[in-house]
């Protein structure tokens, strides 16, 4: 899979009720339900222009979801709201 954007995936997340905050010299995203901070979080570094597959795939796992759903959750197939309900279903929220 092609690279994308660091700032094309922090942007959509942060769209999708992330929030950023910093956590040790690096970003972390993390996700707000109903105005409360969930456990669901990911990193992303602030210097990359491009996050490639490698790092698509470990914040896929962060964030409790196969490659192909961040790619969803990216580009908005999948929203905030099925997101959120999908989480509920496995126990993670």
């Amino acid at each position: 899979m092609a690279p994308r954007a660091t700032r094309i995936v922090k942007m959509s997340l942060l769209r999708k009720g992330f929030v950023e905050e910093e956590a040790k010299g690096h970003r972390k995203l993390r996700l707000q339900v109903g105005g409360e901070k969930s456990n669901i979080h990911t990193f992303y570094s602030h210097g990359a222009k491009e996050c490639d597959d490698f790092i698509l795939g470990r914040m896929a796992k962060h964030l409790g979801l196969s490659r192909a759903q961040l790619d969803d959750l990216i580009d908005c197939p999948l929203s905030a709201e099925a997101y959120v309900e999908m989480l509920k279903k496995r126990g993670n929220l």
